[in-house]
C-alpha cells in the first residue's frame, strides 16, 4: 500500500495503482477532471499512464460547463 493526497485529503492504494482507477474509484474520470501531479499539469494522454508512487500530491479538478 501506499499514500497519495488528492486536493489535501491522504488516500491509501495499492501499489501500481494507475491514475485512472484512482479517479474511477473516486467516481471520477480523466474526460471530466484537469489533474496536477506534485505540481505539474498532466494532459489527458500524459495522465492515462501515471501509475500512482508513495507521497505524490495531486490537485484534481472538475470540469464543468456554464451556459
Amino acid at each position: 500500500m501506499i499514500t497519495v493526497r488528492a486536493n489535501g485529503e491522504d488516500c491509501t492504494v495499492p501499489f501500481g495503482t494507475s491514475l485512472p482507477d484512482f479517479l474511477k474509484s473516486r467516481g471520477q474520470a480523466l474526460p471530466r477532471v484537469v489533474v496536477e501531479r506534485n505540481g505539474a499539469a498532466l494532459s489527458p494522454l500524459e495522465a492515462k499512464g501515471v501509475i500512482l508512487a508513495n507521497g505524490d500530491k495531486l490537485e484534481i479538478v472538475r470540469i464543468v460547463a456554464g451556459g
